[in-house]
């Protein structure tokens, strides 16, 4: 009981304990030394004079990634709205990769060029981004943005890299784009049996649970080799641009079906294999798709890690910025906390976090450039932040991310009613 006692104490001591003032003083002081205060981060603010800041940051700059603690961040999607216009209309970045499915959103941006299917402004991003992006009032500024890019002459390009489905509109719509086009090139089906028999049900085919329930293991082997084959039959034809899309969908489709059977959902075994394809979709696209071009790519924070989170996980920042150095830059966002529902402030930091000492700068955005700070600063070392999905960790965060957009306050998407 004693033993139990002081342990029970002594974690109390460690999750309770309390900052020294003098430590808090250095650290808020040296943060208010090397913060940029960002004025805004509404769309419409056309006053760029706080974000020019970023046209030294990004001097040279090849890939950005663009990062969010949770996808539950509206502010934070506002914030990289209207980031992305700016560097669009002044520093010639014309692509935007998004985290989304490479098939869906090649799909959603070829519908943004010549409407044939008459998809609405206000529902086409469903075509190939996950909801949280695009079916709420803080991303349909910069889905109208994008459309409206389309009629300049400096259009706005929008691709995806991950090997997920993720256009909530093409539930209904792949398989009926992927027969048409069999078909259009004389691809029969029925020389794929085990792929031709469960066609009609290619999502479910990413639930284990169901997979097992009716597949055994020689034939998933047989239908991963069967989707295979369909990918070398494709490119066999002539590599045009359309081609050449189909062939890597299948390929993320079989990778996406391995990953699932192979691996529990949310591991970081898992995401460890979805990284590793995701660096490969987007390093094909950067450097032959849109060679030569300057790239913004969004996803979540965990994703932009520039260094090997743990032994099971390197993320796919790791791999960008292992190809592309100092060409590859990457802004994380945090927050202080989140209103809830009931707008009061929820998912506050633990009491070590930095981004307290964020909180108390009374300054609602701002920017930190890691890149610049000095060695002997705290921001150069170990310290805690919640830049990881809201969770206190300790790390030397330099080593894994350029520089942290931080909005004090941040609030859950406004999603319309209809």
């Amino acid at each position: 009981m004693v033993i139990f006692f002081v342990l029970i104490s002594i974690l109390n001591m460690i999750i309770y304990k309390e900052v020294p003032e003098i430590t808090i003083k250095h650290q808020l002081s040296e943060v208010e030394r090397y913060k940029f205060i960002i004025e805004s981060i509404s769309i419409d603010d056309s006053n760029y004079n706080d974000l020019k800041v970023f046209d030294s940051i990004l001097m040279g700059n090849k890939i950005l990634m663009l990062g969010e603690n949770t996808h539950l961040d509206g502010q934070t999607f506002k914030a990289k709205s209207r980031l992305i216009k700016y560097l669009h209309e002044n520093h010639g970045y014309n692509i935007v990769l998004y985290e989304s499915g490479q098939f869906d959103t090649w799909i959603m941006n070829e519908e943004m060029n010549a409407h044939k299917a008459k998809i609405p402004a206000d529902s086409i991003g469903g075509l190939g981004l996950f909801n949280f992006w695009w079916a709420n009032e803080e991303t349909q500024p910069i889905i109208n943005y994008y459309l409206k890019t389309k009629l300049s002459s400096i259009p706005i390009e929008i691709g995806g890299f991950d090997i997920q489905f993720s256009g909530g509109l093409m539930v209904d719509r792949r398989t009926k784009l992927l027969k048409a086009f069999f078909d259009r090139n004389g691809i029969n089906l029925e020389s794929y049996p085990l792929f031709n028999e469960h066609f009609d049900n290619l999502s479910l085919l990413l639930y284990k649970g169901y997979v097992d329930k009716i597949l055994n293991d020689k034939q998933k082997t047989r239908l991963l080799n069967e989707i295979n084959a369909l990918e070398q039959a494709i490119l066999k034809l002539e590599q045009s641009k359309e081609n050449i899309i189909y062939a890597r969908y299948l390929n993320d489709i079989r990778n996406n079906c391995d990953r699932s059977w192979k691996y529990e959902p949310g591991t970081m075994q898992s995401m460890n294999f979805r990284d590793s394809l995701m660096a490969r979709n987007l390093i094909y696209q950067i450097d032959s798709v849109y060679k030569a071009q300057k790239v913004i790519v969004w996803c979540a924070n965990i994703h932009t890690f520039s260094s090997r989170y743990n032994e099971d996980y390197f993320p796919l920042g790791a791999y960008i910025k292992k190809k592309y150095g100092k060409a590859s830059y990457m802004l994380n966002f945090s927050s202080y906390g989140r209103y809830g529902f009931d707008n009061k402030v929820i998912n506050k930091p633990g009491k070590l976090a930095v981004e307290n000492v964020f909180h108390s700068t009374r300054s609602p955005y701002f920017l930190i450039n890691l890149r610049d700070i000095p060695a002997n600063s705290f921001l150069k070392h170990d310290f805690v932040s919640t830049i990881n999905q809201g969770i206190d960790q300790k790390r030397e965060w330099s080593n894994f991310i350029d520089g942290i957009f931080y909005i004090d306050i941040n609030k859950i998407p406004t999603y319309p009613e209809k």
